[in-house]
């Protein structure tokens, strides 16, 4: 489609599987296209994207608006050229075929929650490691939104995303959340009714007393951040209860996670099919066996919260462990 009004007669006529799309175009821009696409012809978009700090902004924004995924285009970081665009673009378009487009959140506010906060002894607050991927922005916003302030909790959040693009979600997740949400610096410690996300090209290690340590150690799953790292060394350095969350994603990342802490004795909830964008992750994580929960998007804040309050009333803190 040479602009955007002709994309949007093509899509009606042709009714694609997949529609890839940049922002910049003549007449109609790529976020116009959404806006007035999705909500009659939910088709799986993939936003072509410069990652940049601008750009994540705007990527974000068509995130959502709906697109499903997204990627760099030649030149930017991670994307040298266009055949590393080629290799990429074909897996996430096979990807996003089978994707589900969830509804617009633009405009979303913060509805006041009617969910009670647990009450948990100083110190005994949860630690939450959340790992999500494709459709992970909408889906962490909806889960957040949903947390009542104050929640005894310390949050960790790995998504996969590239290094200016965790920095803006982390601005909109804060945005969209009674919690506390900043991207992790080194040094920082995790505190109950906060949350922190992976920067972009880091493993966050969670280690002693909390403290977050950022590692350049190779792609885990294929991917850095991954969230199994940070599972794993929340487990072994942490006395305290743990939870595990696997959200929508491609791939595997946070199942062998989920598995370690459901050793050190705290509780796995995955994310069902019918409410993911991608039931990839979720899917791994069920198939080790180790969740306690699988339940849809919108039933997760509450079963956090009578989570946290459980294993904070009934369970010492993690025993430290050791993997081999």
């Amino acid at each position: 489609a040479a602009d955007g009004h002709e994309a949007m007669r093509m899509a009606a006529r042709l009714r694609p599987d997949v529609i890839t799309l940049d922002v910049e175009m003549p007449r109609l821009n790529g976020l116009g296209v959404l806006k007035q696409l999705l909500p009659h012809n939910p088709i799986p978009v993939i936003m072509l994207s410069s990652l940049t700090q601008r750009g994540a902004q705007v990527t974000l924004e068509a995130l959502d608006l709906g697109a499903v995924d997204f990627m760099g285009k030649p030149g930017s970081a991670s994307v040298p050229d266009l055949r590393a665009v080629e290799r990429q673009l074909i897996t996430k378009i096979r990807t996003a075929a089978r994707a589900r487009v969830l509804p617009s959140s633009r405009g979303r506010t913060v509805a006041k929650s009617v969910l009670s906060v647990p009450t948990v002894r100083r110190g005994h607050e949860p630690a939450v490691l959340i790992a999500s991927s494709t459709g992970g922005p909408h889906t962490l916003a909806e889960l957040l939104s949903g947390l009542p302030e104050g929640l005894p909790a310390c949050l960790a959040i790995t998504q996969h995303m590239p290094p200016a693009f965790t920095e803006a979600l982390a601005m909109r997740l804060d945005q969209c959340s009674r919690l506390k949400v900043r991207q992790a610096s080194a040094g920082d410690t995790i505190q109950p009714g906060t949350a922190l996300v992976a920067p972009g090209d880091y493993h966050m290690i969670i280690g002693p007393q909390g403290i977050v340590h950022l590692s350049k150690d190779p792609p885990v799953c294929g991917v850095r951040p991954a969230a199994n790292p940070m599972m794993a060394s929340a487990a072994a350095n942490l006395r305290r209860p743990l939870v595990a969350v696997v959200l929508t994603g491609m791939g595997s990342d946070g199942a062998d996670g989920a598995v370690t802490i459901k050793r050190a004795g705290g509780a796995v909830i995955a994310q069902d099919e019918q409410s993911s964008v991608i039931y990839g992750m979720p899917r791994a994580a069920a198939e080790t066996g180790s969740c306690d929960h699988i339940v849809a998007l919108r039933d997760m804040p509450g079963l956090l919260c009578e989570v946290v309050s459980r294993l904070a009333r009934t369970s010492a803190p993690a025993a430290t462990i050791s993997g081999g």
